[in-house]
């Protein structure tokens, strides 16, 4: 069980770091704050099933992980629903996405973004969670592995794997600055 005292210090220690990861599940500053506050509700609510078995920021993490796929599959059946329903219609973001030409280095980041961004949706699953969780997240291995529910080994295994891919797959921006 954690008290209200404790929460109060998970939500201080953990609250940067969860935006950053919300962020990258999601990919828009808004929707991450969202989702963090979301997840913190429901840990609060939920905090005195706490077990401690992992530490409280792990267990957070994992709440709010689990939080921000539920978000992702409810953003990709409401865009399947749209798709269909108006067929005809051109996708409404279409024209919003880029409002004009900008600097050359704002293009080139925009580019570069995109381009991690496949990468990383091409990556396996559990790389990908690794990835996020370690890199972005800023996580240590150890809390990265108990907030997956796998060893500390699979973690830096798939971490590996999977910064040995991105590097494979961006090899066209080694010499950017």
């Amino acid at each position: 069980m954690i008290d209200d005292a404790q929460f109060e210090r998970l939500v201080l220690d953990t609250q940067d770091k969860a935006l950053r990861l919300a962020h990258a599940f999601l990919g828009d500053w808004d929707e991450a704050r969202d989702a963090v506050q979301d997840a913190f509700v429901k840990a609060y609510r939920h905090r005195r099933a706490f077990q401690a078995r992992s530490s409280p920021g792990t267990w957070f993490f994992r709440i709010l992980s689990n939080h921000c796929r539920d978000r992702l599959r409810r953003r990709k059946v409401r865009a399947w629903l749209l798709r269909n329903a108006a067929p005809e219609a051109g996708d409404p973001g279409d024209a919003a996405a880029d409002p004009g030409p900008g600097p050359d280095r704002r293009t080139v980041n925009r580019a570069f973004c995109r381009d991690l961004a496949a990468a990383l949706g091409r990556l396996p699953a559990r790389q990908r969670q690794v990835f996020r969780l370690k890199a972005v997240a800023g996580l240590t291995l150890a809390e990265t592995a108990q907030t997956l529910g796998i060893s500390v080994g699979a973690t830096k295994a798939h971490l590996f794997r999977a910064t040995r891919a991105l590097q494979g797959a961006l090899t066209a921006w080694k010499d950017e600055p």
